[in-house]
């Protein structure tokens, strides 16, 4: 998911960001703070803390106990997860339920329609040097 980000943001998103120091993705408390921060994490760690094992919080897949157990949630709320917590389903609350911003919200500009001479001459259906007609009289017949 950060790779994918990473090549849609890559002025925002640096993948080596959530490894650390040594080139390891870790999920427990040696893991990176922008990988124990981030949504994504928090979303599949929601509540993993609670779960009843021993130590509380501990990762079997990975074999580890996670470095971020207290996960709080403002404007989301769990919808749905599946027995061995492989599907998570989060929803957003309702803006009435929600905490008021610290900052304003970014205002987002619509985006000019551009397509470049390239892809348009690519474009399905299009006729490359289409005859053009010219209207005028109609001839006669005598």
């Amino acid at each position: 998911m950060v790779r994918i980000a990473e090549g849609e943001h890559p002025k925002d998103i640096r993948e080596s960001d959530y490894f650390t120091p040594q080139g390891e993705f870790r999920v427990d408390k040696a893991g990176s703070p922008t990988l124990l921060n981030c949504l994504m994490y928090k979303m599949s760690y929601y509540r993993f803390g609670e779960m009843q094992r021993t130590p509380p919080g501990f990762d079997r897949t990975r074999n580890v106990e996670i470095g971020n157990k207290d996960i709080k949630f403002q404007h989301l709320e769990e919808a749905f997860t599946s027995e061995h917590w492989l599907v998570r389903i989060y929803k957003v609350k309702h803006l009435d339920n929600r905490e008021p911003l610290d900052h304003k919200p970014r205002s987002v500009l619509p985006k000019q329609k551009y397509t470049s001479k390239k892809t348009a001459k690519r474009k399905r259906g299009h006729i490359k040097n289409k005859l053009l007609v010219r209207k005028g009289k109609k001839l006669q017949k005598k």
